[in-house]
């Protein structure tokens, strides 16, 4: 167990108790985090009206260079069809984009305390403090950890699947962020 300073600290004299957090990321979790990210915080509200307001963009000059630019109803009509096919796919491809990312760096160990976050992979080790995780999002599946300001996109997934005790992960969590109440 780390101390304030990182050192080692045995339970018993002081220690905090850990929770851990341990999971292979699926499609699934990213599309949840993402969908919850994007519904429920300040920035993922805007990137999410920056893309309908481009696709209506598109839909509206399509519509206009058919009416006014008298180019043909089958151009324009592609037009509209592809801005709709790029605000459909582009969860998916944020997605498929993230998972090849993960891919190399196999389970995720996320363990917190009242010090911070450290999560683990293959490849790499990451401390945070909770200063640097001041809010959090749940969902029936998952707990997401965001970082910086009500704003940030940062975020630190852990799936309620990855630990057996899920009461104490949300005791803790609850302890050292607030919750990101949409506005």
């Amino acid at each position: 167990m780390r101390g304030p300073e990182g050192e080692n600290v045995r339970v018993g004299e002081g220690a905090v108790k850990s929770v851990e957090v341990r999971y292979t990321p699926t499609a699934a979790d990213f599309r949840e985090a993402f969908a919850t990210w994007a519904r429920r915080t300040v920035a993922g509200r805007r990137a999410r009206r920056g893309t309908y307001v481009m696709a209506a963009g598109a839909t509206a000059g399509a519509g206009l260079l058919a009416v006014v630019g008298g180019v043909a109803l089958l151009p324009a009509a592609v037009l509209v069809v592809l801005a709709l096919l790029v605000v459909l796919a582009q969860s998916r491809v944020r997605v498929r984009r993230v998972m090849r990312r993960v891919a190399d760096k196999g389970e995720f160990r996320v363990v917190l305390d009242d010090y911070g976050v450290v999560v683990s992979t293959a490849v790499a080790v990451t401390e945070l403090g909770w200063p640097d995780q001041c809010y959090h999002l749940e969902t029936p599946g998952m707990f997401l950890l965001l970082g910086g300001s009500e704003e940030t996109g940062v975020l630190t997934m852990l799936p309620k699947r990855g630990t057996e005790d899920v009461r104490r992960l949300r005791e803790l969590i609850d302890r050292h962020t607030a919750v990101l109440v949409p506005g």
